[in-house]
């Protein structure tokens, strides 16, 4: 009998969580939808806790990145050039330059944004 009620609340409890997934899913495409538009590439990193939203619009791209526990936008950004993941929970912004100085370097066109700042600390 007793394995027989760990194995309802077990399933109940897998549902509940399956159906809040897609719940968010939903949710977070309706934002990255409203913010930089529907053909939005939505990227998420190996843990879910942020997803990384870029549009391309012609030599430009438009970038949002979303902490998933609570769905809010924590970086939002238009640039020339490039964003992706550069690991676990940093992004890597590289910028075209409009202008290229004498002694620039490639490295002085690339941002580094650490997603620990915007981590949510349970208390």
């Amino acid at each position: 009998m007793r394995f027989l009620s760990v194995a309802l609340i077990a399933t109940l409890y897998c549902c509940k969580a399956a159906h809040v997934s897609s719940h968010q899913q939903i949710t977070l495409q309706k934002i990255v939808e409203s913010e930089i538009g529907a053909n939005a590439i939505v990227e998420r990193n190996n843990s879910s806790t942020f997803a990384l939203a870029s549009q391309s619009r012609g030599r430009s791209i438009e970038f949002i990145v979303i902490r998933l526990i609570d769905l809010k936008i924590v970086v939002k950004e238009k640039i020339q050039g490039s964003v992706t993941w550069d690991r676990e929970m940093t992004i890597k912004v590289t910028t075209t330059p409009g202008v290229v100085k004498m002694n620039s370097r490639p490295e002085d066109n690339v941002r580094v944004v650490d997603l620990n700042n915007y981590v949510i600390q349970k208390k």
